[in-house]
């Protein structure tokens, strides 16, 4: 059985701390066969991608990852582990709209490097960071109502492979507030995100860090991977969204039967950007 975990985070995210051959190691006791590490560049207002290492942004402060660091040493991995494990070179590019010259900046400058991007909505107004709202103080209904609209303007604009974690609020709702939401108000939104995503060649993952966290479910869950492969979606990736090795290539067969459940017969692996398909 082919098990690739395509999101995981490392020493060079703002919220990681494993080294890359740590992380490595991990995914070999795990039995995958391949890996994508695909740490954080999000993108923040005014501020251009990787040239000021800390900063302050609503909620606290933030570092920029060494972009060049990384992915010097991410490539010298790769060869290390060359036979034993297929290491891909990621990044998860963060709101690019609040930003867009910064984010043509880091494609233009190490796009050619990478095999594969995933597009996320982290920050949305004043770069606040959802995971710092208050749900118990706003109308969290209307706030994921508008975080779809994020989303659909990236599948209109950005530049990546997949779309991750659309469920993202929902993660912290539940951790903080124990509130979950009724999704079925957005399903006519998320049919045209997924229809542009489709037409465009792009795809969504199956995020299950909520498995192995308090909310207990996948980003997104079963009603909306159903909806996408209704939509005719087929590129999906299974990703871990690891921050600790511990947690690299969790939940794998688990997204598998989800995925085969939902109507999907290939899992999507990439390389240089293009998709390859793997019978589930």
């Amino acid at each position: 059985m082919y098990l690739a975990d395509y999101h995981m985070h490392s020493k060079y995210s703002f919220d990681g701390s494993e080294e890359l051959e740590v992380m490595c190691e991990q995914a070999i006791r795990r039995g995958l066969s391949e890996i994508a590490i695909t740490d954080h560049m999000d993108i923040y207002t005014g501020l251009p991608y990787g040239e000021l290492m800390n900063f302050e942004v609503p909620g606290g402060v933030k570092t920029y990852m060494d972009v060049a660091g990384l992915y010097r040493e991410l490539e010298a991995v790769r060869d290390r582990y060359a036979g034993r494990l297929t290491v891909k070179v990621g990044a998860e590019l963060g709101q690019p709209r609040v930003n867009p010259e910064a984010a043509r900046a880091f494609l233009a400058d190490y796009g050619e490097r990478l095999d594969f991007i995933i597009g996320s909505i982290h920050n949305m107004e004043k770069d606040l960071d959802v995971y710092y709202y208050d749900f118990e103080k706003i109308d969290v209904a209307k706030m994921y109502d508008h975080y779809v609209d994020w989303l659909l303007e990236l599948a209109e604009n950005g530049d990546f492979d997949v779309m991750g974690h659309l469920t993202y609020p929902l993660r912290y709702m539940f951790e903080r507030n124990q509130m979950r939401l009724n999704l079925k108000p957005y399903e006519e939104k998320f049919r045209l995100l997924f229809r542009l995503l489709t037409e465009k060649g792009r795809g969504i993952e199956l995020n299950v860090s909520g498995l192995y966290r308090a909310m207990r479910d996948t980003m997104p869950p079963m009603q909306l991977l159903k909806l996408y492969r209704e939509c005719g979606g087929e590129i999906i990736t299974i990703g871990s969204d690891a921050h600790k090795a511990e947690n690299i290539g969790l939940f794998q067969k688990e997204a598998r039967e989800m995925l085969m459940d939902a109507g999907f017969r290939y899992m999507t692996i990439f390389t240089e950007r293009k998709p390859d398909f793997i019978k589930l």
